[in-house]
């Protein structure tokens, strides 16, 4: 299981948080593949642009990426808290019952970043934590199936979360108390189950 400490602790200031929520209504008033200004920024919060280079960001890069990183590790935090909870629990149930929220939470971000393509794939945010804490649930014995393990685990967690992601970048996504019993239904559809929905202290790992 990944965990959400990482060496350097990430840590945001109140003026940072502030910068970083005017970034996202720019991003927000821009279209999709308009570059942001640290000028449109800096605006917002009625600072300077050099204000912010010395003491905030670097960079609007910067910005972008310190918004994912703490979405990402309050995932990754929920993840691991999932089998505090209940170490038993199905990991597809685990997703529903702990992701999903945090996901909900961040909606507003997230809508941003799927559609806003200028700052990268959210993929390669979020992804190798989702294959990382995934791994120890892979069924072993996958004879049945031709594709390599690794490609494998890769191509269903990627399966999952754009599962995730085309429900919470709608307009209007649907609250968890709703989704999780959408989330499940669609990978029981999918089979999902079938190479994923075992408990964390399954003996065969």
């Amino acid at each position: 299981m990944i965990s959400a400490n990482k060496e350097q602790k990430l840590y945001i200031t109140e003026i940072q948080k502030k910068i970083m929520d005017a970034f996202l209504v720019v991003a927000n008033e821009s279209n999709s593949g308009t570059r942001i200004t640290m000028n449109e920024i800096a605006n917002k919060v009625r600072m300077t642009p050099q204000a912010i280079y010395r003491k905030h960001f670097k960079s609007v890069i910067e910005i972008s990426d310190t918004i994912r990183d703490e979405i990402t590790d309050d995932i990754i935090k929920a993840m691991d808290e999932a089998f505090v909870k209940d170490k038993n629990l199905p990991i597809l149930e685990a997703i529903a019952r702990e992701v999903i929220p945090v996901m909900y939470k961040y909606r507003f971000a997230i809508r941003i970043f799927y559609h806003y393509t200028e700052y990268g794939d959210w993929f390669s945010y979020i992804g190798d934590g989702f294959v990382e804490w995934a791994r120890p649930f892979l069924k072993k014995d996958l004879s049945d199936v031709s594709i390599a393990r690794e490609s494998l685990l890769h191509l269903y967690v990627r399966i999952i979360i754009q599962i995730l992601l085309q429900w919470v970048a709608e307009d209007s996504p649907a609250p968890p108390s709703i989704y999780c019993d959408e989330f499940l239904e669609l990978c029981e559809m999918l089979h999902l189950s079938d190479y994923f929905d075992r408990s964390y202290l399954d003996d065969s790992l």
